[in-house]
Order: structure tokens, then C-alpha cells, then sequence
């Protein structure tokens, strides 16, 4: 329990890896946050309304998108770019730094999920444990309803489709991220696990889960755009023998001038 105690109140990054990598420590940390998880919760559920919360927009756009134009379009691979962004800002300087008021997210993500979940043993071993992997359906509804003022503007300034598009761009971001995320954390040999672009993806997050890189590295969770621009790609192995980040991947950018 002192263990616990010093995890969850120190920042993860001044404490030794080894020390966050130890089975007994993780398995202690485990069997608590499943034990608080309440008897009522539904795995199922949880999934089935972060689920249908991206089939909701896609009804939604169904009905409220008409006569689409190729030039509307364009803001779909605009918002996906924003929110690329978005997502490597907020998993660094947000579930990685102790913020207010933003506090409950720092704790719930790396002194709890980046304790259970390491490089080495990534895999949920009970369906309960989506309460550690995905956030609660209502917080992804709430990221949708915070990106509606700004689809509403766009579709006052621009066109109606065009406003529809952020929201659905945006929102079906936000549970593509969750399933993603998911997807990483499911057994490598089930049948999401073994597809291909998830092995890659999973590669990518699995280097940010090792104590030694989170701090720094591995940022994104779905495409690593925003890694790529800011240098932030692991290098394949860690620094032997050492606590320190792995060598700086340079962008490919730089290696064709």
C-alpha cells in the first residue's frame, strides 16, 4: 500500500523504471483499481456507447448532409490534421504533467494505466479492465457537445455541410481514437490483435509504455502525424542498461536533403 501510495502521488518520471516495471508492484496496483471498479459496470456497455456514439454522427450526417460539394470535403482532412494535434498536446502536457485542474486525468493515466500496462504486457486479462483503457462513454459524448459551437461557426461562416463535417470529422476522431486505443490493449493473438495495421500502431504505443519513453516519447495513439512533426518517435530499442529516453528519431524528412 506504500508503494501504491508513493506512485500515485509522485510524478511517475522520478522514479526508477524498474521500480514501475516490478510484477509484485503492478499486480497490486491491478487488483486494486479492478477491485474499485462497481459491480454494476458492463464492459459491454461501455463499449457499446462509445461505439454508438460514432454510428449516432453517422446517422446524424446521413440526414443532415445534402448535396455535399468536392470543395466542403476538404475540411475533413483539415480537422483530422487539428486534431492530430490536439490529441499528442493534451497526452503530453495533460495526462503526463500534473495540471489543474486536470489533476484526476494525470492520476487515472500514468500512475494507474501506465503502471498495469507496460511495453512487455500490454494485454487486458479480464473484460473488466476496458474501465482502464477506455474513458467513460460520457466523457466522449462531452468532447462531441465542446466541438459543437465551433461546427456550428463553421457552418455560419462557410456552408451547413461544412459545419456537419467538423462535427462528425471531430467526434468520429475522438471514438476512432478510443477503439484504437483498445485495439492495442486486446490479446496480440486475438483476431483485432493480429490485424496488421493494428501490429504496427501497437508497436508504436507499446514504445510509449515503457517507463523510460513515456515522459518524452510516442505521443499520438492513433496516426503518429503530430510524433513525426515534433520529433517525438522512439528510436526501435531502448538505451541499454540505462534509464534514459532512447536516441531521438530524426524526421526522414531531414535524412532525404
Amino acid at each position: 500500500m506504500i508503494a501504491e501510495r508513493i506512485v500515485s502521488r509522485v510524478s511517475v518520471s522520478s522514479l526508477p523504471p524498474s521500480a514501475l516495471q516490478a510484477e509484485p508492484l503492478r499486480q497490486r496496483v491491478r487488483s486494486r483499481l479492478i477491485a474499485e471498479i462497481p459491480e454494476s459496470y458492463s464492459p459491454w456497455l461501455h463499449l457499446a456507447c462509445t461505439t454508438g456514439i460514432g454510428v449516432a454522427l453517422l446517422v446524424l450526417g446521413a440526414f443532415e448532409i445534402h448535396h455535399l460539394r468536392g470543395v466542403e470535403v476538404l475540411v475533413i482532412p483539415a480537422v483530422f490534421v487539428l486534431a492530430n494535434g490536439f490529441e499528442w498536446r493534451a497526452h503530453r502536457d495533460v495526462l503526463h504533467r500534473i495540471k489543474k485542474p486536470f489533476e484526476v486525468l494525470y492520476r487515472k493515466h500514468t500512475p494507474e494505466h501506465h503502471v498495469v500496462y507496460v511495453e512487455e504486457d500490454m494485454a487486458i486479462r479480464d473484460w473488466r479492465e476496458l474501465r482502464l483503457v477506455l474513458i467513460p462513454a460520457a466523457g466522449v459524448l462531452g468532447i462531441v457537445i465542446m466541438l459543437a459551437p465551433m461546427a456550428a461557426l463553421m457552418g455560419f461562416l462557410l456552408t451547413p455541410n461544412t459545419g456537419w463535417l467538423v462535427l462528425l470529422t471531430g467526434g468520429l476522431y475522438m471514438v476512432g481514437y478510443e477503439l484504437s486505443h483498445l485495439s492495442y490493449h486486446l490479446p496480440p493473438d486475438s483476431f483485432v490483435g493480429r490485424l496488421a495495421l493494428v501490429r504496427v500502431l501497437r508497436r508504436h504505443h507499446g514504445r510509449h509504455h515503457d517507463p523510460r519513453l513515456m515522459q518524452r516519447w510516442n505521443f499520438n495513439v492513433t496516426i503518429p502525424l503530430f510524433d513525426w512533426l515534433h520529433g517525438t518517435i522512439a528510436g526501435p530499442t531502448p538505451t541499454e542498461g540505462r534509464d534514459e529516453p532512447a536516441p531521438r528519431a530524426e524526421p526522414s524528412r531531414a535524412s532525404s536533403r
